[in-house]
């Protein structure tokens, strides 16, 4: 039988060949989330950008991908990407280095695929060949609990040595890097802060895929200018696709399409514990929570909207001859654990929106308890949880304060990077927004914001592949199911 030591370096090894560590967005103390490669970019040359994609997440990266890597019908070298920010992913941000967590990942945004959801399931399952773990403790909860996460459907993450997620920006790291490898040595295809404010259509043209297309121009707010784009995917949310200057400027039915998104603010937070305690004296390994915050002579307590399965555990199985700690490749119930919990993730509280107003940096990491908010998250979960540690003969003074609070404001009104939009209109709609120039220019967009489904990846990776083949005719992706590609893609509008 494979001990569990070899099990974990086995696991590791996996990660180590699926991940790209210089698009790991990781904290920094000055409240940034960012990734070494943005921290290393040199100045842009910007001549070599046939194809540029605006947006570095899940639909613009998938974009790429598709045509330099998998499909191999553009040479990788003249890809570009640009991203606003210093990070990977979008309203997935998958974050390492938070205090106390080590080598510990909590994703702040999106984090979960459905197993039906052959995009993106099999782009980590079968493209990227990753390791995944059901994101429900028991894979399959009982019938009462609705037989699955979402429906009859488990959900699944990207697994970690420890059995936890290890960040659903794995996938996007992956691709990019394979991305950059394909792209030649000497030259980067991802540029870090970067925002487009403009796009003019020229005059000149080229003949691509037998017809005339109109070449772009691009400015960046940097003063950058990117002349001569072939092929442009605005991979792009309404928020800050409606702050970039097209022109010409498009039709007056195509803006109103455009405009008919609606953005939802929303929060995730979660409280980093030394010992996790609902796992280590309660047991408590799957489901949810729910509490209203509270007013009393003590001080305010925190609103709960969380889940027990969500957030990382790292337990102890035993020490090795070094005295150095060995941990288990799963979570384990009653286990001597530490971790972190997921004590809300909801539409936007004002109690947690007062500890964070900037839209720039909707990231707050709480490590002293200057503000309160630690105390009013331990408050609450105490007062929620306080007949069952009474019932097992725990005191609840003796469970410290939280190590470190987690805590993400997705604002509806951030410039980019906002919260989960949702398209109000139907798919003929969504088909003009995709090609907005009525076939002058390849110029699309894709986006989940605009996407077939709300709130999930697979909206805006449908949207970038229906991009692919109804407009630029890219064969079907060769790890796809057949049947999935005929009716999520090609039988769609």
């Amino acid at each position: 039988m494979m001990s569990n030591a070899l099990f974990l370096i086995l696991l590791s090894l996996l990660e180590i060949q699926g991940t790209r560590p210089d698009f790991r967005g990781t904290w920094h103390e000055d409240g940034r989330i960012i990734c070494d490669a943005a921290q290393e970019q040199k100045e842009l040359e910007p001549h070599h950008c046939r194809i540029v994609v605006v947006g570095a997440a899940w639909s613009g990266v998938y974009f790429a991908w598709r045509l330099a890597v998998d499909s191999g019908v553009v040479n990788a070298s003249e890809v570009c990407i640009f991203e606003a920010s210093g990070r990977v992913g979008g309203r997935v941000d998958s974050v390492r280095g938070l205090p106390s967590l080590g080598d510990l990942v909590i994703d702040l945004g999106g984090y979960r695929f459905i197993e039906t959801d052959l995009l993106p399931a099999q782009i980590v399952w079968k493209a990227l060949d990753l390791p995944t773990s059901c994101y429900d403790y028991h894979c399959r909860p009982p019938a009462s609990e609705g037989n699955g996460c979402e429906g009859a459907a488990n959900c699944f993450v990207i697994r970690d040595s420890y059995g936890n997620n290890a960040g659903y920006a794995t996938a996007i790291e992956s691709m990019l890097g394979q991305i950059e490898d394909k792209g030649g040595i000497g030259q980067r295809q991802t540029y870090f802060g970067y925002t487009l404010t403009n796009v003019t259509i020229t005059n000149t043209s080229k003949t691509t895929n037998s017809s005339n297309k109109s070449l772009m121009d691009l400015v960046f707010s940097s003063g950058t200018v990117v002349r001569g784009v072939e092929t442009l995917l605005l991979a792009l949310p309404h928020n800050a696709l409606s702050k970039v200057q097209i022109q010409p400027a498009l039709s007056s039915p195509v803006t109103e399409v455009l405009e008919a998104v609606r953005t939802s603010a929303f929060n995730k937070v979660y409280a980093y514990y030394a010992d996790a305690w609902w796992c280590s004296k309660l047991g408590l390994m799957e489901g949810n929570f729910f509490s209203a915050s509270t007013n009393s002579t003590n001080g305010s307590s925190a609103p709960l909207a969380g889940r027990y399965h969500d957030g990382p555990l790292k337990c102890q199985i035993g020490v090795d001859d070094d005295g150095q700690p060995i941990y288990s490749g799963s979570k384990i119930k009653y286990g001597n654990c530490s971790g972190a919990l997921e004590v809300f993730y909801s539409l936007a509280d004002e109690f947690y929106v007062s500890y964070n107003t900037d839209p720039l940096a909707p990231v707050t990491v709480v490590t002293d308890d200057d503000n309160g908010l630690k105390r009013a998250v331990h408050k609450a979960l105490l007062i929620y949880h306080a007949d069952q540690l009474h019932a097992v003969g725990v005191d609840l003074d003796s469970i410290a304060l939280p190590e470190t609070i987690i805590l993400s404001n997705w604002f509806a009104d951030a410039p980019y990077t906002p919260g989960i939009g949702k398209f109000q209109l139907g798919d003929r709609a969504r088909a003009r927004a995709r090609a907005p120039t009525n076939g002058t220019a390849n110029l699309f967009i894709a986006n989940q914001d605009y996407g077939y489904k709300t709130g999930w990846a697979v909206g805006g990776l449908r949207m970038a592949e229906k991009v692919l083949q109804a407009e630029l005719a890219v064969p079907k992706p060769t790890w796809l199911d057949d049947d999935y590609y005929q009716s999520n893609v090609v039988d769609v509008p």
